[in-house]
């Protein structure tokens, strides 16, 4: 079976544009309720964009000798990093690490292009940096909220903590001692 060609512009668009959709979508359906959710989330759409095209991978929290840091997200056209993913949970602004961590992947690494995605169900609005030269045009912040009214939103939290603090215990039988 012959692969179909993804190029970089169709995955940055999608990156841009359908994922902050689908996360957002995941989010609103308590799919994501932590950065770990949110990780996999992220990880598991990109698969199935990039799966026809077997020129590209994508792989989770790696370590880059040449930054210094883990990435969240690192895609790859054959064995060239191309984008650097930093994905957070609720967080109303870029953090210092998080933006030196991409600044590197496209100064050091020589990624095209540098995504920080974040949700943000805080009432707090997300604040967007101040870019330097070398971020404007590559370094990209993406922010992903569940749009729900204030009375979904209150429900969703309450429904967010059956899976948190409030968690039941299972049905199944407990293990005789």
């Amino acid at each position: 079976m012959a692969s179909a060609k993804i190029s970089l512009q169709l995955i940055q668009s999608f990156i841009k544009n359908d994922l902050p959709k689908k996360l957002a979508k995941d989010l609103a359906d308590l799919r994501i309720i932590k950065e770990a959710d949110l990780e996999v989330s992220a990880y598991y759409h990109l698969r199935r964009y990039i799966r026809a095209d077997r020129a590209w991978r994508v792989l989770a929290r790696k370590h880059v000798p040449q930054t210094g840091y883990f990435v969240d997200l690192l895609i790859f056209r054959n064995k060239y990093p191309r984008i650097a993913v930093e994905l957070k949970w609720n967080w109303a602004k870029i953090s210092r690490k998080d933006r030196r961590s991409l600044t590197r992947a496209v100064d050091t690494l020589g990624v095209n292009k540098a995504y920080f995605m974040a949700t943000c169900v805080k009432r707090a609005p997300y604040q967007k940096i101040k870019k330097t030269e070398i971020e404007k045009s590559r370094v990209f912040e993406v922010i992903v909220t569940p749009k729900l009214s204030k009375d979904e939103l209150i429900e969703w939290k309450r429904a967010r903590r059956g899976f948190m603090s409030e968690m039941a215990n299972g049905r199944g039988a407990k293990a005789a001692a």
